[in-house]
C-alpha cells in the first residue's frame, strides 16, 4: 500500500517564492541602485554631447588679450570707450565672451536696486542706443583677480567720463566671471554696482570697499 503524498497548497508555494525573491532583491539593492545611476548618467551624456565637448570660450580664433584675465578685462574697457558716432569693435567684444554669456546692467532706483539680465547681443544694442550721440569713456582704476583652475573672478573698480579727459561722471565696481578653455580666457558673466554715499569708491583705495 502506497502512502499518500501531501502537496502543499499553491498559495503556500507562491508565498515562499515571493519571500525568496524579496530576500534576493534586498541583498542586491546596492548593485541595482548603482546600475540605475550609471544608466541615468549614460543617458544624460548621450542626450546632449555638444554641451560636454564644446570649448568653454567657443570656436572663434583666440584674441591675444584673452591670454590673461588682467589684459582681457582692460581690453573690454577699450572696446566700449570712445567719442560719439565712433564705431566700436563689437565683433571683438563677442570673441572675448563665452557662448551664452550674460551681462546684467544695474541701476539705483528710489525704492530699490534694479537689474536687467541680457544677452551680449542685447547689451551691444543697448550701448549703441545710449552712446550713439554722446561720448563714453570707462577706465579701470584698480583690479583684483581670484583664480581656481579654469575659473576666475575679477573685481575691477572703474570710473567713467563723457570725454577722454573730462571730469569723472561716476565710479563703481565691475564683477566679471571668467572661464578658461585650455587656450584662452573669456567672460561668462558681468555685472556692476555704481558708488553711492552708502558704499563709496575711494579714488586712492578703490578696492578697499570690498568686504
Amino acid at each position: 500500500m502506497h502512502q499518500a503524498r501531501l502537496n502543499p497548497p499553491q498559495s503556500d508555494l507562491a508565498l515562499a517564492s515571493h519571500r525568496k525573491q524579496t530576500s534576493a532583491s534586498k541583498a542586491n539593492w546596492p548593485a541595482l541602485l548603482l546600475a540605475s545611476w550609471l544608466t541615468l548618467l549614460s543617458d544624460l551624456a548621450h542626450a546632449d554631447t555638444s554641451r560636454a565637448t564644446q570649448p568653454a570660450c567657443g570656436s572663434a580664433p583666440a584674441d591675444p588679450a584673452a591670454a590673461q584675465p588682467e589684459t582681457l578685462v582692460r581690453t573690454l574697457y577699450d572696446i566700449v570707450s570712445g567719442p560719439a558716432h565712433q564705431p566700436h569693435d563689437w565683433a571683438r567684444l563677442e570673441r572675448l565672451h563665452a557662448p551664452g554669456a550674460l551681462i546684467t546692467p544695474t541701476q539705483h532706483q528710489p525704492q530699490n536696486f534694479s537689474a536687467a539680465p541680457q544677452t551680449l547681443t542685447q547689451f551691444i544694442a543697448l550701448n549703441q542706443r545710449l552712446f550713439a550721440a554722446q561720448g563714453f569713456y570707462e577706465q579701470e582704476i584698480a583690479q583684483q583677480v581670484q583664480r581656481f583652475g579654469h575659473i576666475a573672478h575679477v573685481w575691477s573698480a572703474y570710473e567713467t567720463r563723457r570725454t577722454a579727459h573730462g571730469p569723472v561722471a561716476a565710479r563703481g565696481i565691475n564683477s566679471f566671471q571668467l572661464l578658461h578653455d585650455g587656450q584662452r580666457w573669456c567672460v561668462l558673466s558681468a555685472t556692476w554696482d555704481s558708488a553711492t554715499a552708502e558704499h563709496p569708491v575711494i579714488e586712492a583705495r578703490p578696492l578697499e570697499s570690498l568686504k
